[in-house]
Order: structure tokens, then C-alpha cells, then sequence
């Protein structure tokens, strides 16, 4: 656990959180994904990390602030993971379902999907009030 924030309620699903945090580790490390996707390797693989992100939280059907106080802290910590889910449906709904990976992280929108998880991840993980 970390350090106590007086005034601010953990989130309801520390653990549904944890798989979040993961999915938008890996969809903001180019590195990671250019050593382990392009092979068909290494966990969370792309799928994981979509199904993580958007079907296990249902975020295409809500809007994120709708994940507060369960998932996420506050309209900041929203805004920066709907930025990531935006991103990612373009992509998605640009190549469909059904794409091989290499073609998701070839897409000219993937900077969008890399740049917006790694601010989202770098909001979400420096603050240990979530868990």
C-alpha cells in the first residue's frame, strides 16, 4: 500500500485497477511491444491488453467518469484513460477486429495509442491512492 491521501477514497476494484495500470504499461512501450507483439510473445499480449482495458471495463459503452469512484480516482485520471480508449477505437475500428498485430502497431494512429497510454500510465501509477 502506499502513503495515505487524507480526503480521497481508495477506488472500488484495486484489482480490476492493477489490470488496467498493466494494459496501459504495455500499450505505452513501444520496445516492449516491438519485442513481444511483433513475435507473437510475451504477457500481456495485444489482445490482454485491449480486453483489459475496454471489454473488462466496458469503457466503449460509458464514458470513463463513469469508472469514478470504481476504477479511477477522479475526471483527471478519466480524461487521460479516455484519451487512450479514444485512440485505441480509432485504430480498432480503422483495421477491424481481426487485423494481425503488426498491422495495429504499424498504423499511422499508434503514436496516438502509445503517447496517450503513456501519459495515462504515468498519472494513474505515480499515485498510490487506487490501490
Amino acid at each position: 500500500m502506499g502513503e495515505e491521501h487524507p480526503g480521497v477514497q481508495p477506488v472500488q476494484w484495486p484489482e480490476r485497477r492493477k489490470d488496467v495500470l498493466e494494459s496501459l504499461r504495455a500499450l505505452s512501450d513501444r520496445e516492449y511491444q516491438d519485442r513481444h507483439w511483433r513475435s507473437g510473445k510475451g504477457s500481456p499480449d495485444l489482445t490482454a491488453a485491449v480486453h483489459w482495458l475496454i471489454d473488462d471495463t466496458f469503457i466503449d459503452q460509458h464514458a470513463a467518469r463513469a469508472l469514478i469512484p470504481h476504477l479511477l480516482i477522479d475526471h483527471r485520471e478519466a480524461e487521460l484513460v479516455q484519451a487512450v480508449v479514444d485512440a485505441l477505437l480509432q485504430v480498432l475500428d480503422h483495421l477491424g477486429p481481426t487485423a494481425p498485430d503488426n498491422a495495429y502497431l504499424d498504423h499511422p494512429g499508434w503514436i496516438n495509442v502509445l503517447n496517450s497510454a503513456g501519459a495515462a500510465y504515468l498519472a494513474l501509477s505515480s499515485d498510490n491512492r487506487g490501490s
